[in-house]
């Protein structure tokens, strides 16, 4: 199934969106938690009118153009990266989400991902104090090209 397809079956704007199954949007799975939290805000945005769904197709679309699968991640790992991606783009894009903001959020995603234990879920928290880089971490965590941030505040 073509990604634009994918995109057209799951626009928020459907209504019969409960007679789709997974086997007929031809999308990868949630293998993570974080994939299914970056699915659902983006999929939040558009329903609230942040973007629309067409801005969403052109961006997602010029991502994965623009930012193949390489040949060291799976289909999952690539489509979940471009998604994360697209909505990073489109949050600085529309202003609902400045650089700045982006940037402390992006940092306190690093600081939990170093605080918590191997083998648990990463909790965000934004009170830890400044840690090392992870070179040192002493296990292996998946490294996302650039997390998406979990709360959004509204431009005064």
């Amino acid at each position: 199934m073509e990604i634009v397809s994918i995109i057209q079956a799951l626009d928020p704007c459907r209504t019969d969106l409960k007679s789709l199954g997974a086997q007929d949007l031809g999308a990868p799975g949630f293998g993570e938690p974080w994939h299914a939290q970056v699915f659902g805000l983006s999929m939040a945005l558009a329903q609230a009118g942040v973007f629309s769904w067409a801005t969403w197709v052109e961006t997602f679309s010029t991502e994965i153009r623009a930012n193949p699968q390489t040949g060291t991640e799976t289909s999952e790992d690539a489509y979940y990266r471009q998604w994360s991606a697209a909505l990073v783009t489109l949050l600085r894009k529309t202003g609902v989400m400045t650089d700045e903001e982006l940037a402390e959020t992006s940092e306190h995603w690093r600081r939990s991902y170093i605080a918590t234990e191997h083998g648990k879920p990463i909790v965000f928290r934004r009170d830890l104090p400044d840690l090392p880089d992870i070179d040192g971490h002493h296990h292996h965590h998946h490294h996302h090209p650039e997390p998406v941030p979990v709360a959004i505040s509204e431009k005064a």
